[in-house]
């Protein structure tokens, strides 16, 4: 895969933040190219239909996002089976942060001469801020329903009830963003929001911001020939090129 270098920079602190949803599953058949879309990958075969290693990585594994684009040409062997992800942008977000550390664990012993450690489980805490945009910001699937309650009423025609719950959420954090094709850079994960907060300023718009982690979100496949198994996306820094 060529990466050319061109990707289109984002300015200071802008990004895009996007929630996806699992919908339905495609078993590859070797005969069938992959219409245009997001996919995560539960099952690979042993001679698989990916796209193969070209710069001594490992290929494609269990979990991992598959993004199919205009002009690509996929097609999946039988066993090579993926589930398509719905992604939804959240485009009131105008800022988003992320900080990874590694548990530092302390392994000196008596016989050392100095102090000895090596690193455990990766963490990050990150933090989202946004322009406050009615229908988005207060939407059912996210964001202030893991703290309150959300009522709509839509005049006398209808009223909506959703109780507080927890949401675990899939995000697509982008770094930057290149209209074409080529180095369009991201990092996948799922997280769940832990602060909300929201407020207004005379002369201002209405702003929101939030904190969030890392959480688990497992998805249990339910056909194929890894049928039952649990599979999960790990946080993945994603690279796309152009594919010449």
């Amino acid at each position: 895969m060529a990466f050319t270098g061109n990707g289109t920079k984002l300015i200071g602190d802008d990004g895009f933040l996007q929630n996806a949803e699992y919908g339905a599953e495609v078993l590859g058949d070797g005969a069938t190219v992959l219409p245009v879309g997001t996919y995560m990958i539960i099952n690979v075969a042993g001679t698989s239909g990916f796209p193969a290693p070209a710069s001594g990585g490992t290929g494609a594994a269990v979990g991992d996002i598959l993004v199919v684009k205009t002009g690509d040409s996929i097609t999946p062997a039988v066993d090579d089976d993926v589930v398509t992800l719905t992604l939804t942008d959240q485009c009131d977000v105008t800022s988003w942060a992320m900080e990874f550390t590694k548990d530092e664990i302390d392994t000196t012993t008596i016989c050392d001469d100095i102090k000895t450690y090596r690193a455990g489980k990766a963490d990050m805490s990150g933090s989202i801020n946004g322009i406050y945009t009615t229908g988005l910001t207060n939407d059912k699937t996210g964001k202030f329903r893991e703290f309150i309650d959300i009522a709509e009423q839509d005049g006398d025609a209808s009223f909506d009830r959703f109780e507080k719950q927890e949401n675990i959420l899939l995000g697509t954090f982008f770094l930057n963003k290149d209209t074409n094709k080529a180095d369009e850079q991201y990092i996948v994960a799922a997280y769940q929001i832990y602060a909300q907060g929201a407020g207004g300023e005379l002369g201002n718009s209405q702003t929101f911001s939030g904190s969030f982690r890392f959480a688990s979100s497992s998805y249990t496949v339910l056909s194929g020939n890894n049928a039952g198994a649990s599979v999960s996306i790990q946080p993945t820094l994603y690279r796309l090129g152009d594919g010449s």
